[in-house]
């Protein structure tokens, strides 16, 4: 930084000064650094002007000039790559300036600073590369000092500056001397003392990823003191040597491969010390080199303790023989220290980097210090990506390059506002330095004039034992999204991402961008939309924001449109979902030029990525909750634990969380609907709120514990390739899809991904045969994204295509019938063969060949309500028959007449009248009903004209009995009591043909006036009235008749309510808290349909005068 009088403001005074003190005043402010090069240049022009114009005076604040002042200040010559150049000497100034001319296209560090001027503006100067300095006195006797140093490059300063941090490299002092400041350089030896101290340490260790830094940090935390101190979850690691400086035989040594893995064994532990021992690999033990020490990964300590004294705990832990059982078998105790050990078997990535810290601060007990930003700590292959592209914290955001500012567009004239509610203290003391810092960044500006507000609610982060709390800038922006047209969405789906990894990629790299949606504008015309309040005054965003409806919309698209001219190397894919990218390709070399070159494009648009969360060419990487390497892909170990250690949910909405995250592993777990059925049954169709308590069953709670286990076993998931042949299994179980996809691997079938799903209702209450015909199409839709148009062969255990191609498609729908014909037979990459067995667990086809069935003997058994159930007349039938059913409107009386018949080639068998709120339909079913009961263990032909009555006898009364009426909403089918009856009457005759006739036709044939008899009969007794029944008939609908009888029919729910809110049971009814009975039944419970006298009340009053 610069020092403080360097950035003073220069203010005019109404006294004589002289020329040196004007020059001195002027001349420091020439090199701030918040100046714009006009400023600078005006001032370079007023010193020249004082240097020439001795004799000129000012009229006002100055009487005589001077440039003694400045000609007299410190410089010396120092050489920097090459150039010999003048320095200005200031030991006020804490970094060292060289001007941007010199060195126009030098090469940046990252590093930067803030500085301020006169006019109070902030600005950022940056950093260079260390660049090679000398510095040559020729009144020294001493050699040149040749050292290597980083400047702050400016733009602003007129004059090279040199400040402490470069004085104290090359040991220059300033003297004071009679005639003014004497550069003067001191001798060796204080360069040397100075040199000695200042060396860092270098700490060479194995860091462990943050999936197992939570993991053993948990751990740790569950087995000592509360007031122990843990180890900072994200400082996870085994020390391997540490030495003064940097150790460059070792650092070649130990760097040759970053990516690593260690072992981890025991994990020992007193009341506040924890460690896990670890086991290194022969290579890795030569690289171990740390005196008085076990390797090991430090986990807690006592307050009082130093991190380094972990390890002579572990290696006195290792050395004990006189380890004793405890209850719990796993746990062994030693008596003579107190300490403890358990058996933990554990591997883990790690990835070899180096730690630098002050010598004095060596695993101290704060232990904050972070990791070198330097790219080569990573890999040296990074140093020819810009540091431009690299966050230099955690709120740095970039700007895409030539992106179009965003446009919002309003569905009306309506602008939200919703007033800010008050927060709490420490809530906005979390939001602050975020707010502060997108403020000077710009990204939040002061709105005070827009119509819309909008809430923001501070949300702390859930973050691990150890680490500082920290707080998210959370905006509601709900109300905003629903006054807004949205884009149609195009964020890819990240299932469908996955199979798009080459099979032969071994090879990769992810990339994760830094505050990606801030990195696009928004128009200024639309700004307001954002707009917030936040101490009590207006701003808004000018980009673009988390929470609102279209953020990963549009930025998708630009980071799409931004990545365009990219090109990669044939065979490397780039995968991209939102601000992740994932880089997949076969070889390391060609993985790592195709990130480097990514990385060099992102840097030249714009974009700001994490370097913390690069993963730089590695055969294993974490991308979108998966662990991706050359074998395949599973879950990454940290969701499986953040799911597995849920507790049992007790609300409606905790298991719908739950259920949302298990829904995310379903493509690993084979059978999930099977496993997820009990758990959704508990919420779904009970008409609960969120926050209502959900009643825990005995099989929810098994398929509870079911469901952890599978999630604990996952297998891992081959990479699909599109240029071989898929094999996919099918089967149908309990209503539910469950289907396996495979590739050759090898001499064996390797899984690529698991499905599985419910059928619909309607699909789940078709015959057996029939619902493997649904969930094998269910199975083809689900698999077609992976699958392509690669040659798949479908395996079902039933003969799907014959059941398809078989002319009779009545059992189906015309529009369900359509769609399976289409996905199953139609599609050219699609073969369907039968497969007999399928094991259980697997859904793999076994060896054995297994019994086949009929399918088609199946369906006609199950479809119809008997097998020798006719379409066509029977030879020789006992009796022929011709039924009806009328519904026609009285034009007298405008009442229903509705009536039946059944008659035969001579006589009328059977008719009456029916209640006139049947339809035609029913009366169909009615007259249909009683001709198989009149023909009673007889042989009968029966012909009616209604298409309705015939369907439902052969194509679907069995279907929907076996369903049990119900449609697909879950509501009874129209008539399902009439069919009911029907369906049981037909199994009377000992054999029967109903035949489909046409109806109203002029025929002379027997069927064309049997079925006109039949018409004629049916009109005339819908005409005769109703018999008056002997005893009453039962109503459509039993009506309680009695209070009593009304409340009997509450739940246990409504009745638990009633008596918290003071009610009471006397005598059979329920009191309210006013001891107050409803009144009685008004009326006796119908006998008839339609019985009840309905009455309009109508209220009286008098009349107004001008009312006749």
């Amino acid at each position: 930084m610069l020092r403080p009088h360097m950035i003073r403001e220069v203010k005019h005074t109404h006294t004589a000064a002289c020329n040196e003190e004007t020059l001195s005043a002027l001349t420091p402010c020439t090199h701030t650094h918040t100046h714009t090069p006009e400023q600078q240049q005006a001032l370079v022009d007023i010193t020249e002007q004082l240097r020439t114009q001795q004799k000129l005076s000012l009229k006002h604040t100055y009487a005589k000039f001077s440039g003694k002042s400045f000609e007299n200040m410190p410089t010396t010559m120092v050489k920097i790559q090459g150039k010999l150049l003048s320095f200005l000497v200031d030991s006020g100034a804490t970094h060292s300036v060289i001007q941007q001319k010199y060195f126009p296209g030098q090469k940046l560090s990252g590093k930067q600073v803030f500085s301020q001027g006169a006019s109070g503006m902030t600005i950022v100067e940056r950093f260079t590369a260390p660049m090679t300095s000398t510095h040559t006195d020729s009144t020294d006797p001493e050699p040149d000092i040749t050292v290597k140093h980083s400047f702050l490059l400016s733009s602003c300063c007129p004059i090279n500056l040199m400040g402490r941090d470069l004085m104290c490299s090359f040991g220059i002092s300033l003297i004071s001397t009679p005639t003014g400041l004497q550069v003067v350089r001191s001798r060796a030896i204080d360069q040397m003392a100075k040199t000695v101290i200042s060396d860092p340490m270098f700490v060479y260790q194995w860091w462990l990823p943050v999936d197992s830094q939570s993991e053993l940090s948990h751990l740790a935390a569950s087995r000592v003191q509360p007031e122990a101190e843990c180890m900072d979850a994200s400082y996870l690691h085994c020390t391997a040597h540490v030495s003064h400086g940097p150790d460059k035989q070792y650092d070649a040594l130990f760097l040759q491969d970053l990516n690593d893995q260690i072992a981890c064994m025991t994990l020992f532990w007193s009341t506040l010390k924890c460690a896990v021992s670890v086991s290194l690999t022969p290579s890795q033990q030569h690289l171990f080199d740390v005196d008085s020490s076990f390797p090991h990964i430090s986990l807690s300590k006592a307050a009082t303790d130093q991190w380094r004294d972990l390890g002579p705990f572990v290696a006195a832990c290792e050395a004990l023989t006189d380890w004793e059982a405890t209850p719990d078998p796993l746990v062994m105790r030693s008596p003579s220290t107190g300490f403890f050990k358990q058996p933990f078997a554990f591997c883990t990535p790690a990835l070899r980097s180096v730690y630098v810290m002050d010598e004095n601060n060596i695993f101290s007990d704060t232990h904050t210090d972070t990791f070198l930003t330097n790219v080569s700590s990573i890999s040296p292959a990074l140093s020819s990506v810009p540091d431009t592209l690299w966050a230099a914290h955690k709120y740095d955001v970039g700007l895409i390059k030539k992106c179009q500012p965003v446009v919002i567009t309003p569905r009306s004239d309506f602008r939200p506002h919703k007033h800010q509610y008050p927060l709490r203290q420490e809530a906005i003391d979390g939001i602050t330095p975020v707010f502060n810092s997108l403020l000077k960044a710009g990204v939040i500006v002061p709105c005070p004039d827009s119509p819309v507000r909008t809430t923001i609610f501070p949300v702390k982060k859930i973050r691990d034992a150890g680490k500082p709390t920290e707080w998210r800038f959370v905006q509601d922006l709900k109300a905003v999204n629903a006054a807004v047209h949205a884009r149609a969405p195009n964020v890819p789906n990240p299932y469908t991402i996955m199979a798009q990894v080459p099979p032969d990629a071994r090879w990769f790299s992810v990339i994760d961008l830094s505050n990606a949606f801030f990195s696009v504008p928004v128009d200024i015309d639309s700004q307001f939309w954002f707009a917030f309040n936040f101490n009590g005054k207006p701003y808004t965003f000018t980009r673009l924001c988390q929470g609102y409806t279209e953020s990963p919309t549009i930025y998708n698209e630009a980071l799409r449109e931004s990545l365009e001219s990219l090109t990669l190397s044939p065979g490397t894919a780039l995968l991209q979902y939102v601000d992740d990218c994932l880089i997949a390709a076969p070889t390391q070399k060609q993985c790592e030029q195709d990130t480097l070159k990514l990385l060099q494009h992102l840097a030249a648009e714009g974009h700001k990525a994490s370097l913390s969360k690069l993963q730089f060419v590695s055969q294993n990487v974490h991308f979108l909750g998966h662990n991706i390497s050359g074998e395949g892909k599973t879950l990454s170990p940290k969701r499986i634990a953040s799911i597995v250690t849920l507790p049992k949910p007790q609300t409606k909405k905790q298991m719908m969380s739950f259920l949302g995250m298990c829904s995310y592993c379903r493509s690993f777990i084979p059978n999930y609907s099977q496993l997820e059925q009990p758990l959704s049954a508990l919420i779904h169709g009970k008409n609960l709120s969120a926050h209502d308590k959900i009643q825990w069953l005995p099989a929810a709670s098994q398929a509870f514990t079911d469901m952890k286990c599978a999630l604990q076993v996952l297998p891992t998931l081959g990479l699909p390739d599109p240029h071989k042949p898929f094999t996919q299994t099918v089967d149908e179980r309990s209503g539910c899809m469950t289907s396996v996809l495979l590739q050759s691997h090898g001499d064996k079938q390797q899984p690529v991904a698991y499905f599985s799903a419910k059928l619909d209702p309607v699909a789940a209450g078709l015959p057996q045969c029939l619902r493997a015909v649904a969930a094998a199409e269910k199975a083809l839709t689900a698999s077609r994204d992976i699958v392509g148009y690669a040659t798949l062969t479908l395996l079902v255990p039933h003969s799907v295509s014959l059941i398809l191609l078989e002319q009779k498609s009545s059992h189906l729908s015309a529009a369900r019938y359509l769609r399976y014909h289409t996905c199953l037979l139609d599609m050219p990459n699609v073969t369907v063969k039968r497969c007999n067995v399928l094991n259980p667990a697997s859904l793999l086809p076994t060896p054995e060949d297994g019994e086949e069935h009929n399918c088609l003997a199946e369906l006609e058994a199950q479809c119809t309500p008997r097998p020798d159930l006719a379409d066509t007349p029977l030879l020789n039938s006992d009796m022929v028959m011709y039924v009806d059913g009328s519904a026609t409107r009285d034009p007298l009386t405008g009442s229903n007449l509705v009536g039946f018949s059944v008659v035969s080639d001579s006589a009328v068998l059977c008719s009456g009248p029916l209640p006139c709120h049947l339809s035609a339909q029913a009366a169909e079913l009615i007259a249909l009903t009683e001709a198989c009961k009149l023909a009673k263990d007889k042989t009968t032909t029966i012909h009616t004209d209604s298409r309705y009555a015939f369907g439902v006898v052969h194509d679907f009364g069995a279907l929907w009995r076996h369903r049990n009426f119900l449609k697909s909403d879950g509501k009874p089918v129209l008539h399902h009591t009439l069919i009911a009856e029907l369906l049981d009457a037909i199994l009377l005759p000992t054999a029967i043909a109903v035949c489909k006739c046409a109806a109203h036709t002029s025929g002379t044939g027997d069927i064309a006036k049997g079925n006109e008899r039949a018409d004629l009969a049916a009109k005339a007794a819908a005409r005769r009235p109703l018999p008056k029944p002997s005893r009453p008939v039962p109503a459509m609908c039993s009506l309680p008749s009695s209070l009593a009888a009304v409340q009997s029919l509450s739940t246990s729910d409504e009745r638990r309510f009633w008596s918290s809110s003071g009610s009471k049971f006397i005598d059979g009814i329920w009191y309210g808290p006013n001891v107050q009975v409803s009144h009685h039944a008004a009326h006796p419970p119908p006998a008839r349909p339609f019985e009840h006298v309905m009455m309009d009340f109508v209220e009286l009053s008098p009349s107004e005068e001008n009312r006749l």
